[in-house]
């Protein structure tokens, strides 16, 4: 069975957080909505992933996004190079970064945060 995943993320600003994210982490605008039964929504990923981001924005009732420290994104770049690179990309991108809270993922890779407190950690190792 052939399985894609969808990480769903509500948003305070929809264009920030597309931005941030295609240029962060060099995904595309795959799909987009605008008053869906009162959400607005931005997806973003790439044909060689099996999962994408789905960004969200109620019209009615704007939800503030209330993830907690250990509410993660944890991507694997093996290469050092390529690590280094998208390093790069998200703090061009406006991530800022901070210490894990749990220390374990500061070891191989560094946590951005984003303007609504979602964190990205992009670890320097091979998932395996």
């Amino acid at each position: 069975m052939v399985m894609h995943m969808r990480i769903a993320r509500p948003v305070s600003n929809l264009y920030r957080s597309f931005l941030m994210y295609s240029q962060g982490l060099k995904l595309n605008k795959i799909a987009d909505f605008n008053d869906h039964e009162g959400f607005d929504g931005i997806m973003l990923g790439h044909e060689a992933l099996g999962w994408h981001i789905e960004f969200t924005w109620c019209r009615r009732h704007p939800l503030q996004p209330s993830p907690t420290e250990e509410d993660l994104l944890v991507l694997y770049y093996p290469d050092k190079a390529e690590w280094e690179e998208v390093c790069g990309r998200m703090r061009a991108a406006g991530f800022s970064v901070a210490t894990a809270f749990n220390p374990y993922w500061d070891v191989n890779g560094i946590t951005f945060v984003d303007p609504d407190g979602y964190r990205v950690v992009i670890q320097n190792r091979a998932w395996g």
